[in-house]
């Protein structure tokens, strides 16, 4: 694919040894990022599309700055001073950027039972090490029990409505329905998440925010979500990521994620049990994030149809398996 985005100007706020090459890098939905090489170091890009607030992305590189102090197994982006020392880039219409040092290694895989263990591992000891930290900024995101507040632009009849917008999101109206019914059955529990202790999550740990050697995860990555939660939401962030249709091994898979969490910094009984609710939170946040972004024109509606039924796949999975199954 041949980049649209002229990169001169996000380069040129940094003093490079010599010339540099860019390569294409896999980019979410959030942020545009490209591999950056010159004079045989490499470099990560990160171009930030989803805001242009500065404080979230300084709340974020002082989490970074706190988790270096800790005795990390694995290593977190750290990012580099620009010309006028400063490790954001504004440029002139308000995008932000910012350039770290490369993490070299693959992406994990579901596939790997080995990923799927190390992965479980690793965010335990991400857990224990953010309950450990305390930067001075306050957190920019909501935690995910305050659905309600945070989506409240997206309320109940606004998220039914949306099916109205195409054909394709019209014959999932049964679905939107029945997300909304999930959304509205789990108003007593947010309640009493309230009541819970918090602390620092990561609140985006999948598979694509980690990168591994081997057996091994020895990379996490993509802190901008790091919020106060509480911290079994970090683990029901994980598990999520591992349902998906049509997968024979999932029950193995989740039951491997959880062994290593629990193998590592294990959760209480009443966090366990409460699990399955943290995840619908975390489905149900995603598809009321993408609703809004069809409903400001930045998806199209395909992206929408998508989300709203690995959604639904997600809570019925919980709903039909993790009672008999996974405690």
């Amino acid at each position: 694919m041949i980049d649209t985005i002229d990169f001169t100007s996000y380069l040129n706020e940094y003093e490079f040894p010599a010339p540099c090459l860019i390569e294409n890098l896999e980019s979410g939905m959030n942020n545009t990022t490209r591999i950056i090489s010159s004079a045989g170091k490499r470099y990560v890009l990160r171009i930030y599309n989803n805001h242009k607030d500065t404080d979230i992305v300084r709340l974020e590189q002082e989490i970074l700055s706190e988790l270096q102090q800790e005795e990390l197994p694995f290593r977190i982006p750290v990012p580099l001073r620009n010309k006028r020392g400063e490790t954001i880039s504004i440029a002139t219409d308000g995008t932000l950027s910012a350039l770290f040092h490369y993490i070299d290694g693959e992406r994990p895989s579901a596939a790997n039972l080995a990923h799927v263990y190390a992965l479980g591992v690793t965010a335990a000891k991400l857990s224990r090490a953010l309950a450990a930290i305390r930067p001075t900024r306050k957190a920019q995101y909501s935690p995910y029990y305050r659905l309600e507040e945070t989506y409240a632009p997206m309320d109940g009849k606004i998220f039914l409505v949306m099916a109205e917008r195409s054909a394709e999101l019209t014959a999932r109206k049964p679905s939107f329905e029945a997300l909304q019914a999930e959304r509205e059955q789990l108003a007593e529990a947010c309640a009493e998440f309230e009541q819970w202790p918090m602390q620092w999550i990561h609140g985006d740990l999948v598979f694509n925010n980690t990168v591994s050697q081997d057996d091994r995860i020895i990379g996490v990555l993509d802190f901008e979500f790091a919020t106060m939660d509480v911290r079994a939401m970090e683990l029901a962030v994980i598990v999520v990521d591992l349902i998906k249709p049509n997968d024979v091994a999932l029950h193995e898979k989740v039951r491997i994620l959880l062994n290593g969490y629990q193998d590592t910094n294990p959760l209480t009984g009443r966090e366990l049990k409460k699990l399955p609710l943290l995840m619908k939170l975390r489905l149900l946040d995603v598809a009321l994030h993408f609703a809004g972004r069809l409903r400001d024109q930045l998806d199209h509606e395909d992206v929408l149809c998508g989300i709203i039924d690995q959604s639904l796949f997600g809570c019925k999975w919980i709903n039909e398996h993790w009672e008999d199954e996974m405690v």
